[in-house]
C-alpha cells in the first residue's frame, strides 16, 4: 500500500509539471540549464518541439522546431545559445553580433530594435528585428538575455515558403515562455 501511495503521490507531482507551468506546458521538449547564479527553464510554444543533437551540430546549445518537421528542413528555427561571458560586457556583446550580422548580410541590411519584448520571469530581452527591402533573409528575429554571468541568445530563422507572421508569433511566445530562476533550496529564500 505504502508503495501505491508513493507512486500515486509522484504522478500527481509529474502531472502537474507536466500539465502546465503557467500557460506553458513542460515536458521533455522543455530545455534547462543551470548557471552560476540562475537557473533557466526553457519551454518551447506548444506547436514546437526541443530539438538537441542536430542543432548542436548547427552550433546551436539547442533549438526549438514545429513538431511536424524535421530539423535539416524545418521552415523555422528557434536557435538557442548559452555562453559564459567571463567578463566581458552585455552591451559589447550585442555590439560584435550585429556587427557580425551587418558584415554577413553586407550594406542592405536593417536592424531594428523591438520594443516591449520581456521573458517570462519578467526580465527584458534585447531583441531586434533583421530585414532586407532587397532580397530574402533567413534570419529574422535575435534576443539576447543578461543572465549576468552568462547570456543567452534566441534567433528566429526561417524557410524561404514559411508564413513569416506565425513564425515571429511562435518565437515571441518561446521567449514569453522562457525564464530565469534565482538559485536556491526548496523552501529557504
Amino acid at each position: 500500500m505504502r508503495k501505491v501511495s508513493l507512486f500515486m503521490a509522484l504522478a500527481v507531482v509529474l502531472a502537474g509539471a507536466v500539465v502546465a507551468y503557467g500557460q506553458t506546458v513542460i515536458d521533455s521538449n522543455t530545455a534547462f540549464y543551470q548557471g552560476e547564479n540562475l537557473r533557466y527553464v526553457f519551454p518551447p510554444a506548444r506547436q514546437l518541439k526541443m530539438v538537441s543533437a542536430e542543432a548542436i551540430a548547427d552550433g546551436y546549445s539547442f533549438a526549438f522546431i514545429p513538431r511536424g518537421d524535421v530539423y535539416d528542413s524545418a521552415s523555422m528555427i528557434v536557435g538557442v545559445n548559452i555562453y559564459k561571458i567571463r567578463g566581458l560586457s552585455f552591451d559589447s556583446v550585442i555590439t560584435t553580433d550585429t556587427s557580425s550580422l551587418h558584415s554577413h548580410y553586407g550594406p542592405d541590411v536593417i536592424i531594428r530594435p523591438v520594443d516591449s519584448v520581456y521573458a517570462g520571469s519578467g526580465e527584458p530581452l534585447r531583441t531586434f528585428y533583421i530585414d532586407s527591402k532587397k532580397r530574402f533573409l533567413p534570419n529574422v528575429m535575435v534576443s539576447y538575455f543578461n543572465g549576468g554571468t552568462e547570456i543567452v541568445i534566441f534567433e528566429l530563422v526561417i524557410a524561404p515558403q514559411s508564413i513569416r507572421p506565425k513564425a515571429e508569433e511562435l518565437y515571441i511566445a518561446c521567449l514569453t515562455n522562457f525564464k530565469a530562476l534565482k538559485l536556491g533550496t526548496l523552501g529557504v529564500k
